[in-house]
């Protein structure tokens, strides 16, 4: 279902508003009409109507309630002359003519006074009586402030006047009491996951409906609480691991450390000894300096890798070929470790786009893990397939864990996973049984 804009909202409420002013406004009209013709019924037509007063002789008709109304009351006879009068004449004189008379009977009706005019064919003459009405409808409002009734229609019309602005005061506050239920409580909403956020729930959603914008709000909204929560947890995580890497490190500097410093003292204190045991010694030291001088310079490398200002020296070549050489290199290494190589390289060309000096530390890192952590004899294999416009590198040791390399604080991998995500490329690691593997993918461009 098309949700509706805002603006589209705004505009049915003010045509609402219309709608609601105008129904008022018509009913206190009506209210002003229903008055006045009840008043004019009531005290005009059934009492002091030309109709009602006349009288064969014009003598005997009753003026006083004319009189006590403010009205007039004059007779005119077949020769059109006013041969009886009380109150005010509208008649100039006495005399008149056929078109004065015509044009007084043909504006009765816009007189501001409620006019009725009878002809009395037995003795041949006309009853006027002239009625002074207060508010008098005739397609215009018409007031008469000469009227008896004033004070009693004034009362009326300010009853009418303070109930037309109280319903219209009442209903405009209804109305915008429930329209504005509809923004309301939508902000409410919203104004609460903030305060939830603000406070480090990072898991509060909201879901308002409503209009167009606040459905696009609401998205905003989760999507950017999302993220947050997102952010954060992978936040926790990496700090987590920091501190796992932290004391891994420790643990790993802490025993060449200790071995080196602990065969020194056994060398100052064994100055007798025969020449075998301080090349013994000598070569323990030797070997604990190397580890601790590998974790401090993996150390570093990491440092440099996460510094803002880190940048890969890209160059353009053939992965297959640069792989070969760098196998060829990694030989003496293995077999002095009584590793048996196995090496699986696509023939094809393989354009990359790559930093031979990072690879290089990633070929050297996965060396040194294949030779620390594994014992004489395993199988170390490396197979390079063409994917795609990439490459897949797959390295899998075979073989038993050695007992005398537990698994140390991984800044090797790490460092890895590093230089391989600046590639633009993706790393797996999978272990199953006697089988350690790792998967290299590499796209063509960075």
């Amino acid at each position: 279902m098309r949700k509706q804009n805002i603006s589209y909202q705004l505009l049915k409420n003010y045509i609402a508003i219309f709608l609601i002013t105008t129904v008022i406004t018509i009913l206190v009209i009506v209210a002003l009409f229903c008055m006045n013709r009840l008043g004019s019924k009531d005290i005009i037509y059934n009492q002091l109507t030309a109709a009602k007063l006349m009288q064969n002789d014009y003598q005997r008709i009753d003026t006083s309630v004319v009189n006590d109304v403010g009205g007039s009351l004059q007779v005119v006879n077949s020769n059109y002359e006013v041969i009886h009068s009380i109150g005010n004449n509208p008649f100039t004189s006495k005399q008149i003519s056929v078109k004065e008379f015509t044009d007084f009977l043909m504006n009765t009706g816009a007189n501001k006074d409620m006019i009725t005019v009878e002809y009395n064919e037995q003795e041949q003459f006309w009853l006027i009586v002239s009625l002074p009405i207060q508010v008098k409808m005739t397609g215009s409002f018409h007031w008469n402030s000469d009227s008896p009734m004033q004070d009693h229609t004034l009362q009326m019309l300010g009853f009418i006047g303070l109930g037309y602005l109280l319903i219209l005061i009442l209903s405009t506050m209804i109305y915008a009491r429930i329209t504005a239920v509809s923004f309301i409580k939508p902000l409410d909403q919203l104004s609460a996951a903030v305060k939830k956020v603000k406070n480090g729930d990072y898991s509060a959603r909201v879901q308002v409906g409503g209009n167009r914008e606040f459905s696009q709000l609401e998205q905003a909204f989760n999507h950017m609480a999302e993220v947050i929560q997102i952010q954060t947890s992978l936040k926790e995580q990496s700090e987590n691991n920091r501190k796992n890497l932290i004391l891994d490190i420790s643990h790993d500097l802490k025993n060449p450390l200790t071995s080196i410093m602990g065969y020194a003292e056994l060398e100052l204190k064994e100055q007798g000894s025969g020449r075998i045991e301080h090349l013994e010694f000598a070569k323990i030291i030797y070997e604990n300096s190397i580890r601790a001088n590998v974790l401090i310079q993996d150390l570093f490398e990491l440092s440099r890798m996460e510094s803002p200002e880190f940048r890969l020296d890209v160059t353009t070549d053939d992965f297959s070929e640069y792989l070969r050489e760098e196998m060829i290199h990694m030989l003496p290494e293995l077999e002095a470790a009584g590793m048996i190589p196995d090496f699986v390289i696509e023939p094809e060309e393989i354009i990359l786009q790559f930093d031979k000096k990072r690879m290089n530390r990633v070929f050297s890192n996965l060396l040194y893990n294949a030779i620390a952590y594994q014992e004489q004899g395993s199988t170390f294999q490396a197979v390079l397939e063409k994917v795609n416009d990439g490459a897949k590198l797959t390295f899998i040791n075979y073989g038993q864990p050695s007992a005398l390399n537990p698994a140390g604080s991984g800044l090797g991998l790490l460092i890895v996973q590093k230089i391989i995500a600046a590639h633009g490329g993706t790393v797996q690691l999978n272990t199953q049984d006697n089988q350690f593997e790792i998967i290299i993918e590499l796209n063509r461009q960075i």
